[in-house]
């Protein structure tokens, strides 16, 4: 398979997950006192605008719905949400939060505010825009053939690769590529 990403679209990648990363552990840490986990604020989040059953909520937030699944189970035995079979469809639950879960909404938010850097040179809005169209572009479809959170070497159709170190020329994030 060949790609027609520009060239620094891998290093471009690098930085939105070393970010990512970055933000994410602090989110956890702000987190952490309230009993929650960024996955489960992300799922109270995906309900603010109203009840959904399961699938409906695992597309709208992008992930799998045995995954949420997980995650929801928690939520209600901490009754931060309720599950209902659905009248017309018993295979259904509808998923609704509590006011206890739209106060760890909002608790979660404030509790977050201090993982993101506070930097009056950072162009939130240019970055925001940009990132949504980052988000946009990718498919909303799952690719049956990767493994979440999987190494490349274990994902399904790829061999197992050695990992390339530093040394013998390989770049850094933050080089350009060179041509």
């Amino acid at each position: 398979m060949t790609s027609n990403l520009d060239p620094d679209a891998r290093s471009s990648y690098r930085l939105i997950t070393l970010a990512a990363r970055l933000i994410q552990r602090r989110q956890d840490d702000a987190l952490a006192p309230l009993g929650l986990t960024r996955a489960a604020v992300i799922a109270l989040e995906g309900l603010m605008g109203g009840p959904l059953n399961q699938e409906q909520l695992a597309d709208a937030i992008r992930v799998q719905s045995q995954t949420l699944g997980r995650v929801l189970t928690r939520l209600e035995a901490t009754g931060l949400i309720t599950r209902v079979r659905q009248a017309s469809d018993r295979r259904q639950l509808k998923v609704e939060l509590t006011d206890a879960g739209e106060a760890a909404v909002e608790a979660a938010r404030k509790a977050e505010v201090n993982a993101y850097p506070d930097d009056p040179d950072i162009a939130w809005n240019v970055l925001r825009e940009e990132l949504t169209k980052f988000v946009r572009a990718v498919p909303p479809g799952r690719d049956t053939g990767v493994v979440p959170f999987a190494p490349p070497e274990h994902r399904a159709g790829h061999g197992h690769r050695p990992q390339a170190g530093r040394a013998g020329g390989a770049r850094s994030w933050d080089q350009p590529r060179q041509n």
